[in-house]
C-alpha cells in the first residue's frame, strides 16, 4: 500500500448512525431515487449514490461539521469530545429528538446502531461496518450490494426529505431545545421510539424522566419568579427551599401547587396523576403500564412542552397506530385451536417452567 492510499485508509475515521425508519436525504435540485424492479433483481442499483455526502451542519463548540449522506447515514468523526462512542451515542439521540421536536418521525439509537466509518476522497462515508442492528445491517449491505432482494425493494419506494427540509427540521428543534435548558434528549426520544413498538413500561420510564425535568422547568419558570404566588414581603429562606429543597417539594407536590394556583391546566394535571401512580407501581412492584397511561402520559408531555417552551405550535409526529394492529395483544383463539400442541410430549422434561 503506497503512502497515499495508506493515509487515506487510516484518515478521518468516523462514528455513523441512520435515521430510522429508513429515509434518503435527497438534494433540492434532484428527483429521489427509485430503483427499478430489474435493477433490484439484477443487483445493478447505484449504490455509490447511497454513501453520497449531499450537506453538513456545524457541531456547537466543535471544529468539524455533522456529515450528512444521501441514504440517511450521519457521521461525526472520531476526535476529542467524541472519542468514546457512548459521547457519540448522546450526540446522535440529542439531534434526533430536535428532527422529532421538529415534526419528523424518527427513532433513538444506542450503542448497536453507531458503526465505524471512513470519510472517502471527501465525496463519501465509506466503507462502514455492519454494526449490531437491523437498521444498520439494512443500510450496510444496501451499500455493499449484498442486500437480498427482500433487503433492497425498499429503495424501489423509499421515504425521503429534502436536504433543505432536514434543515429546517432541526432548526425548529433546535428552537425547542434552547428554550428548556434541562432537558436531556435522549429520554424523550426513546420515550416516543417505545410507543412505536408498544413498549409501555418503557415509554413510562423515559418519558417520566422527561415529566420531572419540564415539572422542575416550569415550577422555576413561572411559579418561583411569579410575585402574585408569594408574600409580598419575602420570607427569608423560603424560595431557596421551594427551590432546592426536592423531598419536601416533590415532583407530586409542585403539580399539585401549580394546578391550583392555574399554571397547569386539567388537561395536564389529569394525565399525570395515573401515569405517577403507574410509575410508583411499576417501580416498587414491578407491575406493567397500560397501553392508555403511555400514551396519554405522551399527550401531557406534549403539553408540557409547549407550556416550557411558551411555543403554541410544535409539530409532533404522528406515532404510527396503523403498525399496532398487526402487534395485537390480544388474541380470540379457543382450546381447539390448540389440540395439536397437547400432543406435544417431549421425553426426559422433568422440570416445568
Amino acid at each position: 500500500m503506497d503512502k497515499e492510499k495508506q493515509e487515506e485508509h487510516f484518515s478521518s475515521p468516523s462514528w455513523v448512525t441512520y435515521l430510522t425508519p429508513f429515509t434518503l436525504i435527497v438534494p433540492d435540485d434532484e428527483e429521489p431515487l427509485k430503483v427499478e424492479l430489474d435493477e433490484i433483481n439484477s443487483n445493478t442499483y447505484n449504490h455509490g449514490k447511497l454513501c453520497k455526502i449531499v450537506s453538513s451542519l456545524p457541531i456547537d463548540s466543535f471544529d468539524f461539521e455533522l456529515i450528512i449522506c444521501y441514504d440517511g447515514a450521519l457521521a461525526i468523526p472520531k476526535y476529542s469530545t467524541f472519542s468514546e462512542k457512548e459521547k457519540a451515542v448522546d450526540f446522535f439521540n440529542n439531534l434526533f429528538c430536535k428532527i422529532l421536536l421538529g415534526g419528523i418521525y424518527c427513532e433513538a439509537v444506542d450503542r448497536r446502531d453507531i458503526v465505524n466509518g471512513k470519510l472517502h476522497k471527501q465525496s463519501f462515508i465509506w466503507p462502514v461496518d455492519f454494526g449490531n442492528s437491523a437498521s444498520t445491517h439494512l443500510h450496510s449491505k444496501l451499500r455493499m450490494k449484498v442486500a437480498s432482494n427482500m433487503d433492497s425493494i425498499i429503495l424501489s419506494n423509499p421515504n425521503y426529505i429534502t436536504v433543505s427540509e432536514f434543515h429546517k427540521t432541526i432548526d425548529a428543534g433546535n428552537n425547542i431545545l434552547s428554550k428548556i435548558n434541562n432537558l436531556t434528549p435522549k429520554f424523550l426520544v426513546r420515550g416516543v421510539t417505545e410507543i412505536t413498538y408498544r413498549n409501555w413500561d418503557l415509554v413510562l420510564s423515559n418519558l417520566w424522566i422527561t415529566v420531572e425535568q419540564l415539572i422542575d422547568f416550569v415550577w422555576n419558570k413561572f411559579y418561583l419568579i411569579g410575585t402574585q404566588y408569594h408574600p409580598k414581603h419575602p420570607i427569608s429562606g423560603r424560595i431557596n427551599s421551594l427551590k432546592n429543597d426536592s423531598r419536601t417539594w416533590s415532583t407530586s407536590v409542585k403539580q399539585e401547587i401549580m394546578y391550583q394556583n392555574g399554571i397547569l391546566d386539567e388537561g395536564i394535571i389529569s394525565k399525570l396523576y395515573p401515569a405517577r401512580q403507574a410509575r410508583n407501581k411499576l417501580v416498587h412492584e414491578g407491575k406493567g403500564v397500560s397501553q392508555q397511561i403511555a400514551l396519554d402520559l405522551y399527550t401531557a408531555v406534549q403539553l408540557l412542552l409547549k407550556k416550557a417552551s411558551g411555543l403554541e405550535h410544535i409539530s409532533f409526529p404522528d406515532v404510527e397506530e396503523s403498525s399496532w394492529e398487526s402487534l395485537s395483544d390480544k388474541s380470540d383463539f379457543s382450546l381447539e385451536d390448540f389440540h395439536a400442541w397437547k400432543e406435544v410430549k417431549m421425553k426426559n422434561t422433568p422440570n416445568k417452567v
